[in-house]
Formats: structure tokens, C-alpha cells, sequence
């Protein structure tokens, strides 16, 4: 299929577009300031390793967001060895979260960039007051001309309901479109299972594992090569 038909691209949000380390970053330091608690890179670091774990897990749909959003922080306390309540701290955290985004460099051009060539649609898997709220923050929501969350279709990526519902709702058929993201868990296994090709986004040059992306890319231009040249 030539790349005037597929012109409309499902493009992930944290670590595709918005940098969320930053904004998770920003976010926990406050939360630990108001807890009474240290803050650093490598507590930082720690907190990331176990989110990112527990989000794994809700990928796999072994727990839910509710579970996750406490899990993520009892698992943490528990590891710096400390006694802190992990629902508070969430509720802090999440609140700083939804008032603090950040765009990766060079994102807010390849957005445009992309918009000229077509319809984008945003994809992900995070709550509907974070990403809206970050989106907003920034002022970049008119830039889609449509925003899927998980919370809000009842289904997360990968699952290929999630992209059911989103093809549907938008009126497109698995071959005009084309997946961008960071997450081979997520993203690109989510677009093979729904048939859709994809364009992984890995400014660190890895191999896939688990997942086949139909081409690779680091960085935006590279994206926007593989578009412009119709490879897919």
C-alpha cells in the first residue's frame, strides 16, 4: 500500500512524544518532599524500576489500574525500608502528575511534521486525568484529531480490543493506518495483533525482542523518512 493511503498515524504518548521520566521525575520529588521523605537519582531509579514493573503486570492484565496505582508505591516503601502511606503518596503524586508535562526534544516539530502528512491519533495506556491533564498543560491537545486512553475504552494496549475500538471509532480500517511507539510490549505487540503496521520509536538502537516491528527508527526524522519514502 502506497503512504498517501495509510495517512493516519496511531502515535503513542509517554516516551514517543511526552517525556514522562521528567514529569514522573518532577512529580515523585514532590510527593516525597510532602511525605517527609529523601529524594534522589537512585530513589528515584528504584521507584521507576518497581513502576515499571507493576505497569508489566497490568500490561498482562494480572492487576488493575486501582491496584497498581497503591502497589507501586507499598512495593517502594517497602524496598527503601521505609513506613509511608502508599495511598496518600499516590494521591499526591498523581495530582503533581497531572499538572507537569514535558514534550521529549525535538517532539513538538515531529508532531507538526506528522500532522501535515496526515490524521494522528493518540494512543495510550495512561489515565484520562494525566494525559489530558498534560496534554493541556502543554497545549497540544488540538493537535490530535483524536485521543484513545485505556480507562476510558476498557481495554489497554496490547489487547487488540484497544485497537478494535479505536479503528471503529475513528472510521479506518487496519490498513490506513500506522502505529508509532516506544513500547515493544505494548505498542508494537498491540499493532501485530491487530494487523496494523508499525514504526518502532528506539533512540537507543536495540534489537526487538517478543515483538516484530515492520521498521525501526531513532529518531523523529527517521520516522518521518520511512513515511515520506512509502516503505510501509
Amino acid at each position: 500500500m502506497s503512504a498517501a493511503k495509510r495517512n493516519n498515524f496511531l502515535l503513542d504518548a509517554d516516551e514517543t512524544v511526552l517525556d514522562f521520566v521528567r514529569s514522573s521525575q518532577e512529580s515523585l520529588r514532590h510527593t516525597m518532599g510532602a511525605l517527609s521523605l529523601p529524594y534522589d537519582r537512585e530513589i528515584y531509579r528504584l521507584y521507576k524500576q518497581i513502576n515499571d514493573g507493576v505497569w508489566a503486570e497490568y500490561e498482562r492484565g494480572e492487576i488493575t489500574k486501582a491496584r497498581l496505582h497503591i502497589l507501586r508505591f507499598s512495593r517502594f516503601f517497602e524496598r527503601l525500608g521505609v513506613t509511608a502511606d502508599a495511598e496518600r503518596a499516590n494521591t499526591v503524586y498523581f495530582e503533581k502528575l497531572c499538572r507537569t508535562g514535558f514534550l521529549l526534544p525535538g517532539a513538538d516539530a515531529f508532531l507538526r511534521e506528522l500532522r501535515a502528512r496526515g490524521r494522528v491519533f493518540l494512543i495510550t495506556n495512561g489515565t484520562p486525568a494525566a494525559q489530558y491533564g498534560r496534554l493541556d498543560s502543554l497545549g497540544i491537545r488540538g493537535l490530535f484529531d483524536g485521543v484513545f486512553i485505556s480507562d476510558e475504552i476498557g481495554f489497554a494496549k496490547p489487547d487488540p480490543r484497544f485497537f478494535a475500538h479505536v479503528l471503529a471509532a475513528a472510521g479506518l480500517t487496519a490498513g490506513e493506518c500506522l502505529v508509532i511507539g516506544d513500547s515493544l510490549t505494548s505498542d508494537i505487540a498491540g499493532a501485530n495483533g491487530a494487523g496494523i503496521p508499525c514504526i518502532w520509536y528506539d533512540p537507543a538502537g536495540r534489537e526487538p525482542v517478543g515483538a516484530m516491528p515492520d521498521a525501526a527508527a531513532r529518531t523523529y526524522d527517521e520516522i518521518l523518512k520511512i513515511i515520506d519514502e512509502g516503505r510501509l
